[in-house]
């Protein structure tokens, strides 16, 4: 890919379908067209969640009725996106990787596939107050590698709350900002 994140493909068979490739292997298909003067794309579905066949139909939907039944465009590209899940599993040497992904079920596996002796302590999908990016800064004195930390019992505590016993989202931020005061 030379430097690039992404790139397109043109489906040869619908003309207005491209295919976006990811390098982070993201990928997704995209309508082509113009707006007055402007050239645009949007997306509108995500591979393997939808097929090839299946963006070409919704291409050639989305074609016909914008065309043919004057809608705009904007109104066609509602997309729901995939929720994403913060998980954590935990290695040989007791150390805890602390990860998201919208394909959690595929990133886990492969993980445990990749890897001996790890194992899955949790998951449950991320929520604005309690996201990998703020896990990470209040685990930071932990961090062993990457997105491993030393498994520990602030950390055990959290899981258990947040994966296990579903506490709700103020419940967990309050748990975090106690843990917080005591860590640092």
């Amino acid at each position: 890919m030379a430097g690039r994140r992404s790139f397109y493909v043109r489906d040869t068979e619908v003309r207005c379908l491209l295919a976006n490739y990811s390098r982070k292997g993201k990928h997704s298909f995209g309508y082509d067209y113009r707006k007055d003067k402007v050239h645009k794309t949007r997306v509108f579905g995500y591979f393997p969640h939808m097929t090839v066949e299946e963006a070409r139909v919704r291409a050639t939907e989305i074609h016909k009725e914008c065309i043919e039944g004057g809608k705009n465009y904007d109104e066609l590209f509602e997309i729901h996106r995939l929720p994403r899940y913060v998980y954590f599993v935990m290695n040989g040497k007791g150390e805890i990787k602390i990860g998201r992904s919208t394909d959690v079920w595929n990133r886990i596996h492969g993980l445990v596939s990749e890897q001996t002796n790890m194992y899955l302590l949790g998951l449950r999908e991320e929520t604005k107050r309690v996201n990998e990016t703020a896990l990470h800064y209040l685990y930071r004195a932990y961090r062993v590698n990457g997105e491993f930390f030393e498994g520990n019992a602030h950390i055990l505590e959290l899981i258990s709350r947040f994966c296990t016993y579903r506490d709700t989202d103020m419940e967990v931020a309050r748990l975090m900002g106690q843990q917080e005061n005591e860590i640092y």
